[in-house]
Formats: structure tokens, sequence, C-alpha cells
């Protein structure tokens, strides 16, 4: 049976696209996850504890360790996230010819929270398309940005190319704003471009003027680099069920193709994922 979350969103984002030319191809419905009944029944178990009132407890001492995802509950949540960012991303014209998004990464850190600009990125992960997603926060008193955005320069320029910027117009202190970098897959869908990049935040800084509380009409351009991105291959990995991984196997090697390739997950120490 289908993973039904995942299935219902990727309808309703097929049925309700504004652009007329989607309805050119039939809805792919290959591109769903496959589920048993046993892991369904696990997601909903997993759904309904997770609304049980609580009970309380004497709180432990020292840090826990929260307990890893099941396999249906990593489909969820990766199924939750993609709705919530598709959603988002749909409404920016540069990027509804883009199709469905595939995958979105967590909240990167890029500064200390400490710094005056405090800067994050969520990297998205589309057919022919890598669309990097900056928060960024100035935490300065009495000042204004203004036309703000992020050069992010890849390593691996002959895998990526520059599509276009989404700059914010203005960030006033402690209010965060959204810049968005789009970058093409040079060699295609087919293709998982892996690279790291610099990234530099440029923007106009002005001061308020503390008589009129506006800010003042002359300013200076500035810039300040940030922590460099890593595009890695587990960014392309989506989370599936595999209740039986031999007949799974046994079904992916029944063309007699192979292939053969290393990937580094970074920030994970060990294949449990601790």
């Amino acid at each position: 049976m289908f993973a039904l979350p995942y299935f219902e969103h990727q309808l309703v984002m097929y049925v309700t696209a504004d652009d007329k030319s989607t309805f050119e191809k039939p809805f792919d419905i290959s591109s769903i996850p496959i589920v048993t009944r046993e892991q369904a029944d696990a997601e909903d178990r997993s759904k309904k504890l997770t609304t049980v009132t609580p009970t309380l407890k004497v709180p432990k001492t020292g840090p826990t360790k929260a307990a890893p995802a099941t396999g249906a509950e990593a489909v969820a949540s990766a199924s939750a996230a993609a709705q919530k960012y598709q959603q988002q991303l749909m409404r920016i014209p540069e990027m509804k010819s883009y199709g469905s998004l595939l995958k979105s990464s967590p909240l990167v850190e890029l500064t200390e929270s400490e710094t005056e600009y405090v800067v994050s990125v969520i990297k998205h992960i589309f057919k022919e398309h890598i669309v990097l997603q900056y928060e960024v926060k100035n935490t300065l008193p009495d000042t204004v940005l203004e036309d703000v955005s992020v050069v992010a320069t890849p390593a691996e320029e002959e895998e990526v190319e520059e599509d276009f910027i989404i700059p914010a117009a203005k960030l006033v202190t402690n209010e965060p704003g959204t810049i968005y970098v789009s970058f093409k897959k040079v060699n295609g869908e087919a293709s998982f471009p892996t690279s790291s990049f610099t990234n530099v935040l440029k923007f106009t800084t002005k001061e308020i003027d503390p008589t009129t509380g506006e800010p003042e009409e002359s300013g200076y351009d500035d810039e300040y680099q940030v922590e460099d991105l890593e595009l890695t291959g587990s960014d392309y990995v989506t989370p599936a069920f595999a209740g039986n991984f031999s007949h799974i196997w046994e079904q992916v090697g029944a063309n007699g193709e192979e292939a053969e390739e290393t990937l580094q997950l970074s920030g994970v120490k060990s294949i449990a994922g601790k």
C-alpha cells in the first residue's frame, strides 16, 4: 500500500497547481513510497501515542537523549516537512516551474547565536534545482539593513550554476528575514551534485535617526562572511520503509545492473545515526 500522507500531499499539489502545463503529464504514482500494512499500523500507533495526555513523572537529573525515530516516524516527519515547505516555495513565482519538492534538510546554523548577524539555512532539493533558504536576523540595535542578499559560491561550479537570488528588502533589529538562492543542476535531474558553498552576507547598513525613528537617507555597503555550507550525498536521501530488506535487495538486483559509489554522511558517527 502507499504512504498515504505523502500520497495525499502530492496529489493535492498536482490538482491545485497554478501552472496549466503541469496537467500535460499524468500524475506520477511511481514516486509515492510503498509501505506494508505493519508499517502503516506502526505509524498510526506513533501518532496516537503523541496525542495521549502525558502523566507527570519525577524529572531526571542530567541531559536526556531523544530516542531515534522509527521508520514510520522518519517517513512521516519527512512528509510533513515537504508539505510545509512545498506550500511556501510554490507561492514564489520563480519556483512554480520547479515541480514537486523532493526533500528539505533540517536547519543548518552558519553563525553563533550571539553574533551581530545570525544566519541559518535550509537546503531544498528539486528534480533539477537546489534552493538554499537563508534565515537572517539583524541583532544590532538602532540599525536597519537594506537590500540584504547572500553570495553563495559553490566550489564545484561545473556541477551547479546560479539561477537567481531573492534578497530581503529590509531587516530591522531582531526581526528575521528570508533570502533565497537557487542553483540549477548543470547535468540535469539524473545528477546528484555535491559541493561546499562559501556564504557572504551583503547589505546596506543605515542607522536609525533617534528623533524621527526612521532610517537615515545615506548608508554604507557592507558584507559579512559566515560558515561554509556542505551539500552532500545524504541531502538526496529520503527515508523509506524496508520491512523485508532481503526481498527489496533481490528486486533491485533482478535486472543484473550494479552501481558503486562512496558517499559521506556528514554529522553521523555510526550507521545507527548516533
